[in-house]
Parts: C-alpha cells; structure tokens; sequence
C-alpha cells in the first residue's frame, strides 16, 4: 500500500466518533500514538462497544463517560500475530476498500475500465451543458433532493445524518464538499459528498445518491469524474473508495461495489477483527 494509504476513519478530517447510528450516545476515546487514531466508544443501553483502527495495540482504559462493560473492536490494516487477550470470531476481512494514485501528468482515465470511459464520453457529449450541470450544492438541498432517491429508500437517512453530525464540526465542514448534478429544471438528480484529507493528502466521499433521471444522464460516472478532477486540483495524491463488496457482506453491496471498481482501483483486504470483551467502572 501506498504509505499515505490508512482508512478514511484514521483521518482527523473525518470525524470518526459522527458514524455510529443516530440513537447512539457517542464520545471519543484513547490517547493516540503518533500518527495513530484515537477510538470510539457507542452505547445503545444495555449494550456499549469501543472501535479502533491501528496497527498498534489499543490502550483500553475506563476513562470516559461511557465506559460500561463492553466489547471492543480492534481493526487492523496488516495482519500479524494476535496478542494475547484479543480473539478473531471470523477469519473475513473486517472491510475491503480501494485506492487510486493520483499523479499530475498523467491521465486518470488509462486505468479505467471501458466502460466508465464510454459512459463518461456520453455524459460530456450529449449532457454536460445541454440541459444539465454539475455545481456545488448547500446541504439543505442535499438532503431534499437525497430524500426522493433510491439510495434513501434502500438505507434510509442515517448516511445523511452521519454527514449531518460531520458538518457541524469546523474540521468536518470545512473538509467536505457536497456537488450535485443540476437538471433545466433547476433539480439535483445525483449527489456526492467529497471529503478530503490533509493530513493523509487523501480523498474519498461519502452519501452518493441518484434520482431515477440520474441513470438515464450518466450522472454518477460525471461525479467520480469530478471527484477525480477536484482532488487533482487540490493536490491530492491519493483517492479511497470505501466498502467494496467480499464473502459475508450484503449482497446488496455488489452493484455499486462492481460499479467502482470500473475506476482502477487497487483492493485492499484488511484483516479480521480482533475482539476483547473489557470490564467496565463501577458507577
């Protein structure tokens, strides 16, 4: 892997503590090594768990105020010996992601599938600027226009939402940006949240979605176009694309998980988690 290459979780930008679900009381955990993360810990009573993403074993502590008793999840990006007191409860990938690398001179498109290329050749041909737009959105009409799409009916608003936690911290909003495709009618078809990193000099996004129309414009290949174009602009050295589809996964996933994979990027298997179930303070 690249050495700039880490999930998106490890980013500070990222705001790891906004993505447990919306009933969750949440805080953060851990004193970080240098360079490393810190954690998370999530409680929907009677049930509380702790997560880290490291290659350096956690320092699990009772500090906090949700420090109940609790498993806690250790996730990997090498694999190696387990030490002792963590348990693997499955030998699959805890996730699978992928990662581009973006060089100034070259053209991003080579690595793409046949495909992509095509269908980004019709949207620039037939739509781009004859009826339709790609700009940047505010997020109240974001979540209007992700509120009619198919990707809501399918999962409902708690990605919105996670973005929603992430926007209302000054490091969350000002890492992100949030580009629709515009029909004539003054409509967003298809959103894309762009989400970037500094300190990783890395790019990924989150909350896409799509509008029946969107499909007929090619409008998601338009927007990882532009997810390409915006990242170059910044300087970035490195795109990530998060959740692809592996055995034990939603079959759900395989649609979108096939659809970016016609990006070029190069899969990543991290490996399974290790689990410790930690007694909790006495209140």
């Amino acid at each position: 892997m690249p050495k700039n290459f880490v999930p998106p979780e490890m980013w500070p930008e990222y705001v790891h503590v906004a993505m447990p679900r919306t009933m969750c009381a949440r805080e953060e955990v851990g004193t970080p090594p240098a360079g490393g993360p810190k954690g998370i810990r999530w409680s929907i009573w009677p049930l509380t768990f702790e997560e880290y993403i490291t290659d350096s074993e956690p320092a699990v502590d009772n500090s906090g105020t949700l420090a109940r008793n609790r498993a806690v999840m250790w996730k990997r990006l090498h694999d190696g010996p387990v030490p002792k007191g963590w348990h693997k409860l499955s030998n699959l990938p805890w996730r699978v992601d992928g990662y581009v690398e973006l060089t100034p001179d070259t053209d991003y498109k080579a690595g793409w599938y046949k495909q992509a290329r095509h269908d980004l050749r019709l949207w620039e041909e037939k739509f781009l600027n004859k009826g339709y737009t790609i700009e940047l959105v505010l997020l109240d009409e974001y979540e209007r226009a992700y509120a009619k799409s198919t990707v809501m009916r399918k999962v409902g608003f708690d990605p919105l939402r996670i973005m929603r936690r992430k926007y209302a911290t000054h490091i969350g909003r000002d890492t992100m940006a949030l580009w629709g495709v515009r029909n004539e009618r003054g409509e967003i078809i298809a959103g894309i949240n762009l989400r970037f990193s500094p300190t990783y000099n890395s790019a990924s996004y989150e909350c896409p979605f799509i509008l029946p129309e969107a499909k007929k414009v090619y409008a998601m290949t338009a927007l990882i176009d532009h997810f390409f174009k915006e990242s170059r602009k910044r300087g970035v050295s490195l795109l990530v694309f998060n959740s692809f589809w592996s055995k034990g996964e939603p079959k759900s996933w395989k649609a979108f998980s096939l659809f970016k994979s016609h990006f070029g990027p190069q899969l990543v298997a991290y490996p399974p988690t290790l689990w410790k179930l930690v007694r909790g303070k006495l209140y």
